[in-house]
């Protein structure tokens, strides 16, 4: 495999891509995205006419929000606030709020971060709830559908440290796999001996056909398996639900 399959850097300028009418005078413009390559955000720029506002609603995860023009008035969970250039808000997940354009002749921007790219909108009036990564100017996009590698593995006693650092020298074997998304090692409270692997591919058929079969794949191996007792317990997760 080589670095051609890795994802790859990207240029995003605002005023080159498509608007998304959210209605009540507001527009939206998607920038970074699931199908875009993001992998643990959703950012992306709405613009506000004179006097316009956005229905209240809450998310499903935590958002923050800079304003880029203009002046805003932000209503959290029904306490209202004034609004600045760079003036921030971070507004936990499922707490009720929206933004409106405090000037009746000037535009408003703002420019808004969800902490996964799960985000949904739930509308509080309607209850209507739609995933923002859907919210295409187009028309509804698939989004990348990150299938969860978890492999459970038993470390040796004493060879813990050793065990992380090879963990460590081979991220780059899995950056440079074909669908290959995230990479996370997290370990035992209880048990130190015990580690969980989590890689995000974009399908099943990239770990287990083309990672697996790859030199990289058996790189990997070499360079964990002084280190651990017995083959790591493998299993493929997809995402049901993220309610905060």
């Amino acid at each position: 495999m080589t670095a051609d399959n890795r994802q790859q850097p990207s240029i995003l300028r605002p005023d080159e891509l498509p608007a998304k009418d959210r209605g009540a005078g507001a527009r939206t413009v998607p920038l970074v995205t699931s199908a875009r390559g993001a992998t643990a955000f959703l950012n992306g720029i709405t613009s506000f006419e004179p006097g316009a506002a956005i229905a209240h609603h809450t998310h499903n995860v935590a958002e923050s929000v800079v304003i880029v023009q203009g002046e805003a008035i932000v209503d959290i969970d029904g306490e209202r606030t004034r609004l600045r250039v760079f003036d921030t808000t971070f507004v936990p997940a499922n707490i009720p709020h929206h933004f409106e354009n405090a000037s009746d002749t000037e535009p408003m921007k703002i420019f808004w971060t969800y902490a996964s790219p799960e985000a949904t909108r739930t509308i509080v009036e309607s209850g209507q709830r739609s995933r923002i990564d859907a919210e295409h100017p187009d028309g509804p996009v698939s989004s990348a559908s990150i299938v969860r590698e978890t492999a459970l593995i038993t470390v040796l006693p004493g060879r813990e440290k050793a065990f992380e650092a090879a963990v460590a020298e081979a991220a780059p074997l899995f950056q440079r796999a074909k669908g290959a998304r995230t990479f996370v090692l997290e370990r035992s409270h209880e048990n130190p001996l015990r580690y969980r692997l989590v890689v995000g591919w974009e399908s099943v058929d990239d770990h287990t056909l083309g990672f697996r079969n790859s030199p990289e794949f058996r790189r990997w191996r070499e360079l964990i398996g002084d280190s651990i007792a017995g083959l790591p317990e493998v299993e493929h997760f997809h995402h049901v639900l993220t309610a905060f």
